[in-house]
């Protein structure tokens, strides 16, 4: 990932948002996923909204979400992206979040790839596993790299982990075809 020439100014949602911080000087702390983050990683995008987790007050929050349905954004920001699922992310997802951006204040981060096909494999939509196979693809993730990522998750005793887990090991079998198939075609 090549920050120092991204344009965010392009991704028209995330742009929304800091104009909107900006113009009501309220620094405000962003990480992004979903498809703003596959643009950020150099990926095609499949959606045209935007999920973020958010840093800021009630009051700027309340504001900004009024001004993104006037805008007629399709947006999920919250306060904790770990909570929009059963299965939790990696532990310590912030602090490897990469920063990409930063303004008076407001500061910008992506999810580490590792994470980011975490936050995918979560929802198990047949377009999430897309993505999370072209991130892994993208940044050569080994299947034992994500398998090893999986320590930092505090499983809970849920229905949703047994999915979680299932979809985890249908992921790391194409990763494995994938791997077989570059060692039998070498470039």
């Amino acid at each position: 990932m090549a920050e120092d020439h991204l344009n965010i100014t392009n991704i028209h949602s995330l742009n929304e948002c800091l104009v909107f911080a900006k113009n009501q000087a309220f620094p405000i702390g962003l990480i992004v996923i979903g498809g703003v983050a596959m643009e950020l990683y150099g990926l095609p995008r499949g959606t045209m909204d935007i999920d973020a987790e958010i840093s800021c007050d009630s009051d700027f929050y309340e504001a900004l979400v009024h001004h993104l349905k006037e805008k007629g954004i399709q947006f999920n920001i919250g306060d904790n992206i770990d909570h929009w699922g059963v299965v939790p992310l990696p532990s310590g997802y912030r602090e490897r979040a990469r920063r990409i951006f930063e303004d008076h204040g407001t500061e910008v981060k992506i999810l580490d790839p590792l994470d980011f096909i975490f936050s995918k494999l979560r929802r198990g939509v047949a377009q999430d596993m897309e993505d999370a196979l072209a991130v892994a693809r993208h940044f050569a993730l080994s299947s034992q790299d994500v398998s090893d990522h999986t320590n930092k998750v505090n499983f809970p005793l849920s229905d949703e982990t047994f999915l979680f887990k299932k979809r985890l090991r249908q992921f790391l079998a194409i990763l494995e075809k994938d791997s077989d198939q570059q060692g039998k075609n070498p470039v």
